[in-house]
């Protein structure tokens, strides 16, 4: 064989990974820095977490490449509502509102539990919001709890804003008894499981008479491509239908 029939045929094995990489499409995920875990989480280029696993599933041995953006929730949002990237994914909810509402997934991912944390310290009943009366409510910087805004704004209640799981952790057991928590049931589990802390020191109670359990989403760009969207509500299905979805979830608890 000739030095120019190998080179033809060398040309021809690197011409369709050449024409494979030309035609790739992004599609642009953007992922909340530090308070999304175990839905987001991101260290450094490492990202994964239950919502970050199902779209890489999503687009495996797809034509399809996923470009990440990490930014604050607020950040996230003024860049989502202003349109400079498209084709853009994150996750979202029609409880939520807002851009992370008005293009969502066929299929929900996820079913949210919201809870009250607090110390095993002093326990306390809760069934009402009037067992919450003259307490302190510890709640994450950057996320809206609508329903619990017109106990605060009556003063009913006291809220008090913390950065992360840590410092409300350390909130209601420093103060047990006059504190509690409001989280997600999945992040506090998370949270608690990530930080080695003894379960045995905090109460949870459902909290579902204030906030009701809601599905999460994928959300979606309001002028995704009309195929795109096809493509990923398609494969979402089949996630769903082979049991692929729930033990990405369950790896996470």
């Amino acid at each position: 064989m000739n030095k120019k029939t190998l080179s033809s045929l060398a040309f021809a094995f690197v011409l369709p990974v050449y024409t494979s990489e030309s035609n790739a499409e992004t599609v642009n995920y953007y992922v909340i820095a530090k308070q999304a875990e175990p839905f987001q989480i991101e260290s450094g280029n490492n990202h994964k977490g239950i919502v970050t696993d199902i779209v890489n599933a999503i687009f495996e041995q797809s034509h399809y490449n996923i470009q990440y953006h990490t930014y604050p929730f607020n950040r996230m949002i003024t860049l989502l509502e202003a349109g400079e990237e498209t084709n853009w994914i994150t996750y979202g909810s029609p409880n939520w509102g807002g851009v992370q509402a008005k293009n969502l997934s066929d299929f929900p991912i996820y079913n949210v539990q919201h809870v009250l944390v607090s110390s095993n310290a002093s326990p306390f009943n809760f069934n009402t919001m009037q067992d919450l009366e003259d307490k302190v409510v510890v709640l994450l910087h950057g996320f809206d709890y609508p329903e619990l805004m017109p106990y605060i704004t009556a003063g009913t209640i006291d809220e008090l804003r913390v950065k992360d799981y840590s410092a409300a952790f350390r909130v209601i057991n420093k103060i047990p008894g006059d504190t509690a928590f409001v989280e997600m049931k999945s992040r506090i589990k998370y949270n608690l499981k990530k930080q080695d802390q003894d379960k045995d020191k905090y109460i949870m109670q459902p909290f579902n008479a204030v906030i009701p359990d809601y599905p999460i989403h994928l959300a979606f760009d309001p002028k995704m491509d009309p195929e795109l969207q096809k493509f990923i509500n398609k494969r979402l299905k089949t996630l769903k239908s082979t049991g692929k979805m729930d033990s990405i979830v369950d790896k996470y608890f």
